[in-house]
């Protein structure tokens, strides 16, 4: 299954072996190539150093070539994966769904895309999948409580430095393994504070690198995100700078009177409220008090009943079905790997070697040379190989209009079509596992059941919870675009895998009872 894996995303390592950039990969690029150079310091740094510094250290270890840093990432991946189905082995699924997690998590076409580019992405959910596993691990395997805590809190703060909004993943494993862990209260409060603090601690590394050598932060990304919610969601007839607000009335109204029940029509649209924004400010208003205007505007938003209602029902609800269950053109249709072409021309990075110049198919014929002896009998020739690279493209990876034929009569969609893909139903046996493991709680408090095993309701809730805030955070601060699901996948495949787990052991609590009723007729 690991080789199956490998094959897949290598396919897509020679097909797109130039298209390593989509819209926001320069900026880690920028960032390792500042911190390269020495230049760190004038360096604007608006995205968290987590990424930069991977890519630093992977070009002090085999060389400055982003060709290296995309393999890293197709392998961390595959790391994702079997880390998914390590965690739902450790709480007592068969050996069979620990695999079916590892399917879905290393074979998911939305995954695989996203790992052949540069960007927060790939590493952000090994960090996250890696600390849930040693949480797992201390909270079903007895792990040294203090040992395994240090280890977890250390990971989420790398996270952290890597993508700011996963403090929520951070926040659902640490409460989790405080109330799952079979120890005392006190021990409980003592694993939780060593790891919330070390996480902490690990997350403020940059910040106090940048204090330390008199960095001064010229701007965040957090402008970025309370923007699409001062967008959708502020009142604009009320409240505070009702003066500037006037200044983007009719645009926002415009804008808002074009949404539709599935949404805008692309990314593009939907990034509207980024004028709004530059509609606000008054002649003269420095950077500073424009990002406190906003700042004011979007907490003014969360905390005026109406408007965060507004935002909830209207927003934020929405945007989780259309990035769980592919509800809207934006969200069920990645950009073909040919269109980041662009990103790649436009923004050249030449200590990196990119653009690369290669073409497609062309790392196999330079870079695999077979033993002669071996070539063609045990081992395939370059061509082999590549055909064989081609076929696996075929079943539903490679750009295409409709939905590619698997095998049996199954068809699959290809990632790149208008057609909701199979992340619905992993999404519908997810949302099924939660009521599932909240009846089975409830009956067998009620007596009405026999209760669940309970590892498995553990080990179901992590996922549950790990699967719904990664969902809940863009799609509430942003909008369920299809990039972000990437972030879902991990643990929607281990959630799947938990409920085949589940229902297994209810069809076997029931074939054993069976013959007890039939003795008793």
């Amino acid at each position: 299954m690991v080789a199956l894996a490998l094959t897949v995303h290598l396919a897509f390592l020679v097909a797109w072996p130039d298209h390593f950039l989509h819209e926001d990969g320069g900026a880690y690029l920028d960032e390792a190539d500042a911190i390269l150079k020495g230049h760190y310091l004038d360096d604007a740094g608006k995205r968290p150093y987590g990424v930069a510094v991977f890519l630093v250290l992977l070009s002090k270890l085999f060389g400055p070539h982003i060709l290296v840093f995309v393999i890293a990432q197709h392998l961390l991946s595959i790391g994702t994966a079997l880390l998914i189905a390590a965690t739902v082995r450790l709480a007592g699924a068969p050996r069979i769904m620990s695999v079916l997690a590892f399917l879905i998590a290393a074979l998911y076409g939305r995954t695989v895309h996203y790992d052949n580019t540069i960007g927060a992405e790939t590493i952000s959910n090994f960090l996250v999948s890696l600390a849930a596993f040693i949480a797992a691990g201390l909270a079903f395997r007895k792990w040294p409580p203090y040992l395994a805590a240090a280890a977890a809190g250390a990971t989420l703060g790398a996270v952290m430095t890597c993508r700011s909004a996963a403090v929520g993943q951070a926040a659902v494993i640490l409460l989790w393994l405080a109330v799952v862990l079979d120890a005392g209260w006190g021990r409980r409060l003592a694993v939780l504070a060593l790891a919330s603090g070390l996480a902490t601690a690990v997350y403020l590394i940059p910040t106090a690198v940048n204090y330390a050598i008199g960095k001064r932060s010229v701007g965040n990304e957090s402008l970025a995100v309370m923007a699409f919610v001062v967008g959708y969601s502020a009142d604009y007839d009320h409240g505070i700078y009702l003066d500037r607000k006037a200044n983007a009335r009719a645009f926002v109204e415009k804008m808002r009177a074009a949404d539709t029940p599935t949404g805008w029509a692309d990314p593009g649209v939907y990034q509207w409220p980024f004028r709004a924004i530059q509609l606000l400010p008054k002649p003269g208003d420095s950077q500073a008090e424009i990002e406190k205007m906003v700042r004011d505007i979007f907490i003014e938003t969360l905390t005026t009943p109406s408007t965060l209602y507004r935002h909830v029902t209207r927003h934020f609800l929405r945007e989780m079905y259309f990035l769980l269950f592919d509800g809207n053109t934006v969200a069920r249709r990645a950009s073909s790997p040919q269109g980041y072409e662009y990103f790649a021309q436009r923004d050249l990075y030449p200590l990196f070697g990119s653009p690369t110049g290669f073409k497609r198919g062309q790392l196999v014929h330079d870079y695999y040379k077979p033993y002669s002896r071996l070539e063609g009998r045990i081992l395939p020739t370059p061509d082999q190989l590549q055909q064989g690279l081609d076929f696996l493209l075929a079943r539903g990876y490679q750009p295409r209009g409709d939905r590619a034929k698997l095998c049996c009569g199954v068809t699959v969609s290809s990632e790149y079509d208008d057609l909701p893909g199979p992340i619905r139903w992993m999404s519908a046996a997810m949302l099924i596992l939660a009521v599932v493991l909240l009846a089975g709680v409830v009956g067998a408090r009620l007596g009405w059941a026999p209760p669940l095993p309970a590892d498995l309701v553990t080990g179901g809730t992590l996922m549950v919870l790990l699967a719904l805030v990664s969902a809940a955070f863009p799609a509430f601060l942003i909008y369920g675009l299809n990039r972000y699901a990437y972030y879902v996948i991990p643990f929607l495949g281990g959630a799947s895998a938990i409920l085949g787990a589940v229902l297994l052991d209810r069809i076997r609590l029931l074939a054993g009872s069976w013959p007890l009723r039939r003795a008793g007729t």
